[in-house]
């Protein structure tokens, strides 16, 4: 399987000049809808539980299983997209030492109702027996935009608005909530080893909160003209990425329209 971040070329000049990651969607947008589609199946159901349905519904298919897992409202596709493409950029690019990977997309009440708390949140534990200094937490907040901007609206700037909620607040009540759903899940160990990052105090941790804006690739210099330069200044420590993809929400739409057949 191809990782996600191959259909993305990165501009050093743009990010050079703007002080962000910027990563222009280079690749074909047929085969991009492709490689997403299992991997997105997955983010909402596994292969476990699907067939654990199918051994006991009479009524049930693949097809209807995976189907009522998924948003049906365009915003919400939007939303999920962009949250289930970071979780995949970064465990496949940026924080490949994670270890902890939660696909909070399965544990959703209802497919149109957004994931609680933080979008995407990977920990590393170096030691699952001993805290350590290296234990690491990364977060994303991901903001996905296609239609025309108006007034002075930046996704980048909503983007990093909500890493940094996430940094003062937000991460640290993903920790319950993740050990309640592991432990739901009968996941004891997971729920164990994410404990830790409920207490910083006794052995600090690592962390690094990340802000991701993608946008249809029109509106980029507008989402860039409309960003809050003071915010990124003073909050330096959060790096923001910026994807500009040409026809993001037809390849979205074309996405969700496939996922039930994978």
């Amino acid at each position: 399987m191809v990782s996600l971040i191959s259909y993305f070329t990165k501009n050093e000049a743009l990010s050079a000049k703007e002080g962000l990651e910027v990563y222009e969607f280079t690749g074909n947008a047929e085969e991009f809808v492709k490689e997403c589609v299992d991997k997105f199946r997955k983010a909402y159901v596994s292969d476990e539980k699907i067939n654990k349905i199918l051994s006991s519904s009479k009524t049930s298919t693949r097809n209807d299983i995976i189907g009522r897992r998924l948003p049906t409202e365009i915003r919400n596709k939007a939303g999920d997209f962009g949250e289930i493409l970071s979780f995949y950029l970064w465990t496949e690019t940026w924080a490949t030492d994670a270890n902890i990977l939660p696909m909070k997309w399965r544990w959703k009440e209802h497919p149109d109702m957004p994931s609680h708390l933080v979008d995407v949140i990977l920990l590393k534990r170096v030691d699952p027996d001993n805290a350590s200094t290296e234990d690491k937490m990364y977060t994303v907040e991901s903001k996905v935009w296609t239609t025309r901007v108006s007034g002075d609206h930046s996704s980048l700037t909503q983007a990093l608005e909500g890493a940094v909620t996430d940094d003062v607040e937000r991460a640290a009540k993903a920790i319950p909530y993740l050990v309640l759903q592991y432990e739901r899940d009968e996941e004891y160990d997971l729920s164990e080893q994410v404990k830790r990052f409920g207490d910083p105090v006794g052995v600090s941790y690592q962390k690094k909160h990340c802000a991701i804006a993608i946008v249809e690739s029109e509106q980029i210099d507008l989402h860039l003209g409309n960003f809050d330069r003071s915010l990124h200044k003073v909050h330096k420590h959060i790096p923001v990425y910026y994807l500009p993809v040409s026809g993001l929400r037809q390849i979205y739409l074309d996405l969700y329209n496939e996922i039930p057949n994978s």
